[in-house]
């Protein structure tokens, strides 16, 4: 995915269906905002315990994965 053709709000604030990378390298893929809140669920595919935070919240995390600005997974990403 090239990050430098997203908008800042896509990159400043999470999104449903983006996947986040935290700074100690795990994933968590964005199910819903609700309240305020960005609800995660944990990995690439979304699949694990679940974790809030508030929607804009995004200090030392990095956009890993964005749907709506990429039609493949990155290339790194092997799924199964």
């Amino acid at each position: 995915m090239s990050r430098t053709n997203l908008p800042d709000k896509r990159v400043n604030q999470f999104h449903p269906g983006q996947v986040w990378e935290t700074s100690r390298g795990g994933l968590w893929r964005v199910e819903r905002i609700e309240n305020g809140q960005a609800v995660f669920r944990q990995g690439f595919d979304g699949r694990g315990r679940i974790k809030r935070k508030e929607w804009d919240d995004v200090l030392n995390w990095v956009l890993y994965y964005d749907p709506d600005y990429d039609d493949e997974l990155p290339k790194e990403q092997v799924v199964t």
